[in-house]
């Protein structure tokens, strides 16, 4: 495959022993990334200034390690610049003094990118606790400062039914719902804009953003096709309550919108929905459910957490670290 150089005389360098190389917006296949680490991703969001980092071995060159890093502001990079986290991610337990020796190469072409800040968000620990734990031993001994942490919640998938696992007035809140004769269900593509409006009606009411359009959606699901799921919960054939959720690798899946309309919380659709993307997950192999974070800044939305212990869910710390080189 031919690689597209960064650098005209550099196109790649060694990063230990002449046995890995660093590829620079290479772009080389890497099946197991997850989808925010994806190159489709990166190069669907990319803007400016912006640096696909491999870490590869092997012949042919195969990646074990990934980073991407895009200026979002002059002097500012961060990884990832959209998505929910971005960061190093390796498929296989390496050496640390190759994962330093990563660190170290990435941050060295930034610098000669004039960067003066860099900024790394990371996935829930619980994604993969060994490397997350060995990056934040070689980030702080590199001077990147941790940041409040949020707190992610994450939902374990079993042979068990959410039933078992969800606090007893969650219980009652699903059985209410069964009562009304309301559904919950994997939805139609002809019904994915109605998905995205609840979402967008539930957020206006409580004054939070929508950070994509529809017409983003749109764009990544041609990217991504498989990738994006879309649920619905209807009354009397009303859609009340939706989600729009990712498939983050083959073991995750990430609710990244979900709500219901106002005036139908005294049922608790969401409730319901849960349970179907739980039942969704089970036969698909899943192993977590994100459920998102429930803190804002590192600060605790205390009612959201309530909810999220209610059905289940389990918190995990979501790090990000800060450098400042300038």
């Amino acid at each position: 495959m031919t690689q597209q150089a960064l650098y005209a005389v550099q196109p790649s360098s060694p990063v230990h022993e002449d046995r890995y190389q660093l590829i620079v917006n290479g772009f080389l296949n890497c099946p197991w990334c997850s989808i925010f680490n994806t190159s489709r991703f990166f190069n669907l969001h990319k803007s400016g200034s912006s640096f696909y980092f491999q870490l590869c071995l092997g012949d042919p060159l195969q990646t074990v390690g990934v980073v991407h890093f895009t200026e979002v502001e002059p002097g500012y990079f961060r990884s990832p610049r959209r998505g929910t986290f971005g960061g190093f991610e390796f498929n296989r337990s390496l050496r640390i003094e190759v994962i330093e020796r990563f660190v170290d190469e990435v941050e060295q072409v930034l610098r000669r990118e004039q960067a003066q800040k860099i900024e790394i968000l990371d996935p829930p620990a619980a994604f993969d606790p060994c490397n997350s734990g060995v990056l934040s031993n070689v980030l702080y001994r590199r001077g990147f400062v941790p940041q409040a942490p949020e707190l992610a919640y994450l939902l374990t998938v079993d042979e068990k039914p959410l039933r078992e696992k969800i606090k007893p007035n969650r219980r009652q809140r699903i059985n209410r719902c069964e009562r009304e004769g309301i559904e919950a269900r994997l939805v139609e593509a002809e019904l994915h804009k109605e998905v995205y409006d609840v979402i967008v009606e539930n957020r206006a009411t409580k004054n939070f953003p929508v950070t994509m359009s529809y017409e983003a959606i749109l764009e990544m699901l041609g990217a991504f096709p498989g990738q994006l799921q879309f649920f619905g919960a209807f009354k009397d054939g009303t859609m009340i309550a939706s989600s729009i959720c990712v498939k983050v690798s083959n073991s995750v899946l990430y609710v990244f919108y979900w709500g219901d309309r106002p005036g139908y919380e005294q049922f608790s659709p969401v409730t319901l929905l849960a349970q179907c993307i739980y039942e969704y997950a089970q036969p698909a192999g899943f192993k977590l459910i994100d459920f998102g974070t429930a803190t804002r800044a590192g600060i605790p939305i205390y009612g959201l957490i309530s909810f999220k212990k209610e059905i289940g869910c389990l918190p995990s710390p979501k790090p990000a670290y800060v450098k400042l080189l300038a």
